[in-house]
Parts: structure tokens; sequence; C-alpha cells
């Protein structure tokens, strides 16, 4: 995926380079305007247009991984707020057999199942001194002094991080397709109002985000077939210490249906054994807590057992204990791990209610004659702001004004204080869903759409350069007909996909996070949103 539009530009600089001529960017036009005025043939000047905006509800939005070249995150939790209501995500996943195959031995006992989901997770650059998880306590090495261990932020995480939730996982029963049934030449889309069958239920429990949660402890009791007795602990951490989320699944069910079904072709490839074992449903419950975009690209399902291996003896060992060393060919109780990737098809379910909530109102009852004093732009299956610049009345008027469009902006003001808002939103043509030309062809900097602060550092505003989409509207010979603008928040999948520039905006939409902004009404709000334009004109004494 291009990291910037600027270097997909360069890639096929000669292949745009008529397009870009037929468009003068803006320091162009503003040397040829000076050099104009200077002879007192043209005039410069600006205007603001009152506009109409007004909010929408997104009942859906694509969640699937099955586009290659678009990677949406997956998104699990569930959050109270009270400007934008309720929220809970699912987290459908097919999973892979091992690259090594299943092979569980004989005599097999499971010590645990864990389904792990890393965080995104920034180390802090001091450590911090460990905790017992069981009692709280600090743990000291063997001069009792603390053990240090990695501190970490978990990033992409939205809510309220202090309230705990219930997680479920099911076993999943609907099949996760690749490619599209009724035509295999196309990838299944997944949307985020599609309902997944469920079988059992293997897991339930409360969950709080722990950031610190780097370290898993696996008790063997079954090394001396005695599972009274725990007779070894394994200390699992990853590579990097990166923090997960752990939930411990029913032993009997893998028991059950991976271990005593083992030899059964179902588990000859992945694609028989996704027929026979559909995924997991990983689903959040709760009034409050937090929505979290795990990396779940890592996430697995382990298999910690313990099974018999046929061993010789060094002279010097006693594996099976029976006093005496040396033997061959002896049964030998031994630990044995088996991991699951959750890889594949993988897509979710968004699950909003607005009762109560401060936009309840202005999406049931949007007034798109006059419009809105408040707007709200928010993601996941959540509300989009849609923007219409020029109406009948006034159309007309300013096409006859036969100005040359230096400049054409859109500023949008945050409405109050709010702290945790998108860092950048999306602006694009509605009727077409595509993309507008500024953020194809000139680059986010030129486009715009990344929050501005102000001087005592807050947010404060969203600004968006949309010079070629008004200047194509009003010009007058071959003027083309206006379009209604959309807002949302910003994404990675809204970058273009490869060279080709397929215009068409893609309809994922995985960022929970929202924003309040002041719109068009009322009339005498200073800040309310408005078109500017800075244009110049052919003096009428010079015709």
């Amino acid at each position: 995926m291009p990291k910037t539009y600027n270097a997909l530009t360069k890639k096929i600089g000669l292949a745009i380079v008529s397009i870009l001529s037929l468009v003068a960017c803006e320091k162009d036009l503003n040397d040829i305007a000076v050099g104009i005025v200077d002879k007192n043939d043209f005039s410069t000047g600006d205007t603001a247009v009152n506009i109409i905006a007004y909010n929408i509800n997104i009942d859906s939005n694509r969640v699937d991984g099955n586009n290659e070249q678009k990677q949406p995150l997956t998104l699990l939790g569930v959050t109270q707020n009270d400007n934008f209501g309720h929220m809970r995500s699912a987290i459908a996943s097919q999973m892979y057999l091992p690259i090594t195959g299943v092979n569980f031995g004989e005599n097999t006992v499971i010590d645990l199942v864990v389904l792990d989901i890393p965080y995104y997770a920034t180390k802090d650059a001091e450590d911090q001194e460990a905790v017992d998880p069981d009692t709280g306590e600090p743990i000291l090495d063997d001069d009792d002094n603390p053990v240090m261990v990695p501190s970490f932020q978990i990033d992409s995480i939205y809510g309220n991080t202090n309230q705990a939730f219930n997680i479920t996982v099911n076993e999943l029963g609907t099949f996760l397709n690749a490619l599209n049934p009724e035509n295999p030449t196309e990838n299944q889309k997944y949307y985020s109002d599609k309902v997944f069958q469920l079988k059992d239920e293997i897991y339930s429990g409360s969950f709080l985000p722990n950031r610190n949660d780097t370290v898993l402890y696996v008790e063997r009791r079954y090394l001396d077939n005695d599972p009274n007795t725990v007779d070894d602990i394994d200390t699992v951490k990853a590579t990097n210490a990166q923090p997960t989320m752990k939930f411990f699944l029913d032993q009997n069910f893998f028991k059950t249906r991976f271990v005593d079904h083992q030899n059964s072709s179902d588990f000859a490839s992945n694609d028989n054994f996704i027929h026979y074992f559909r995924g997991v449903y990983i689903d959040a419950q709760g009034q409050d807590g937090s929505l979290i975009n795990p990396l779940f690209s890592q996430a697995n399902i382990t298999i910690y057992y313990t099974d018999d291996q046929i061993r010789d003896e060094d002279d010097d060992e006693d594996l099976n204990g029976n006093g005496t060393n040396g033997e061959e060919g002896v049964t030998v109780r031994t630990k044995q791990i088996m991991i699951f990737p959750l890889s594949g098809v993988r897509a979710g379910n968004y699950q909003r209610n607005y009762d109560g909530a401060l936009i309840q109102n202005y999406l049931i009852n949007p007034n798109k004659d006059d419009g809105e004093d408040k707007l709200f732009a928010q993601g996941a299956a959540g509300s989009e702001v849609i923007i219409e610049l020029f109406n009948d009345g006034n159309l007309d008027y300013f096409r006859d004004q036969n100005w040359l469009i230096n400049e054409a902006n859109l500023t949008l003001y945050i409405d109050g204080d709010q702290k945790e808002v998108p860092e950048r939103l999306f602006l694009y043509n509605k009727d077409y869903n595509s993309l507008l030309y500024t953020y194809m062809f000139e680059g986010l900097e030129i486009y715009g759409g990344e929050l501005e602060y102000d001087s005592d550092g807050n947010p404060e505003s969203y600004k968006f350069r949309i010079t070629k989409f008004v200047s194509d509207i009003l010009n007058p010979s071959d003027p083309k007909a206006p379009n209604k603008l959309a807002l949302r928040n910003y994404l990675s999948t809204d970058l273009p996909a490869n060279i080709s520039f397929d215009t068409i905006t893609e309809d994922y939409n995985f960022i929970p996070k929202g924003v309040i902004l002041k719109g068009n009404l009322p009339e005498n709000e200073d800040k309310k949103l408005k078109l500017e334009i800075f244009y110049s004109k052919l003096n009428e004494t010079n015709n």
C-alpha cells in the first residue's frame, strides 16, 4: 500500500501531465492574477457562500478483509457516550491449522487453551515493577529486589478503559467465504449488520483491558499423571513482550472436537478444516466499557497439552521416574503446545443504540431543507455529514459572475470542548462515492482534513481545499452538475490501492471515534460552516 499520494503521483507522472496541465495550481493562479491586476485588467475578491449541511445515519460499513489491498482493522468491545450513544462490536474469524499439521500424540491431556489477541501498544521509556496477578504483591528476585518488566500504553482504544465488560466466545456456525458464491470472480463482501449463526459457547467472562498483560503462566499438572499437583509452571512471554488479551477456552470442547478427532480427514488441509471448524465469534456485552482495535492479524488459539512420548534415556537419566537410568523406549510424559492462527476470512458486527443520546434527533429528523446547528461525524456504522454547496437559488448567480476560482475552502469548527476527536476527517463526493481530485492528485497537504488546534493547544477545526471541485461547478462555459459531499473520519483504507487510481471510495469504517462540528446554522454564528471562495474577475470596463 502506498504511503503518500506524492509517491503515487511520481509513479504515473507522465501519465497525468496532460491532466494537471488543464488545471493551474494555486500559486500559478495567484501569480498570474497579480500580473494582470497590475495592468488593471482583473480584480480579486472573496466571498462566503451559505450552504446546507445535515446528518445521515450509516446503517452498516464493510468489515471484511477479503480485498488484499484494503485491510481494515477489527473492532471489539462496548462503549456508552452521551453524545453518540451505545455501541458494541464483535469479531468473526476463521482459524487455520498449524504449519506443522495436527498430531496430538497419545494419552493426551489438555492443560490450557488460550485465545490470545495482541493489542496495538507502545512501550514506555521506563520499566515498571512486576506484580503477581493473583495477589497484587510485587515480585522479587533472589536478592529481594523488585523484578522490573516493560510498561506499555495501549493504542487504538476508545471509551472508558476503567470499566469492565463481558466477553463471550462461541464456535462460529456461519461459513465465511473469501469469494462471492454467486460470482467466484469477485471477493465476498461482509457488512457490519450481518447476523452470524453461533454454536457452542466456549468462553464467557468479565474483561478489563490491561496494558501490561504480557505474561502467561501455564500450570502443568499431568507430567506425573496426578492432576492434584502442579508439576511445573511455564512462563510464556511474547517475543516482543507485547501485551495481549487472553481468554481461557473450554478444554473439554477442544478435547472432543480436536484431540479425539485428530485422525479425521477434517485436519488434512486448511480447506477441510475451515469447513469442519468454521471459526470463532468473539462478542462483547455491557452498558459501558471500551472499544479496541486489536492487532488481530497476530491473534491465535494455543493449546497447551501433555502427551506420551517414547524416548531413550542417557546413561545418567531416569526420564520416567522408575528409579532406573539408561533405559530404551521408555514412555515419558511431555509438555507440548499447538498454535492455531486466526487467519483466513474475518468480519465484524456493529450494533448501535442512540436512545437518549444527543445525536438521536439529528439522525431521526434531519433538516435537509435548512441544515443543522450541529453536525456529527463518526465511524463504525455511525453517522456522516452531508454538505450541499449550492442550490437552485444561488447556483445561477455564482455561475454568472464568471469568476476564475483561485481557492475554495471548507472550514469546520468543533462545537464545544471535545478532547478525543479524530485526527483527520475525510471528504468525498457522496453522489458518486468517489474521491475528490485534490485528494488524489495534489496530496493530503493541499487537500487538508487534518485536525487544527487553537493557541491554547485545544482541538479547534478541520479545513478542506476543494478548489477544482468548485471551479468545475461554477465554470460558465462547461459547468458540471453540483454534487453532494459527505464527511466522515479518515481511514487508512481511503488511500488509493495502486497506481490504477480507482476513484471509487471504499465504505470501510472501523474507527468509532467521533466529533461534533458546528453546522450552517444559526445564521449569526461566526464559526458556522460555510464555503469561502477566493477569485479573480475581469473588470467590466476592460471588456
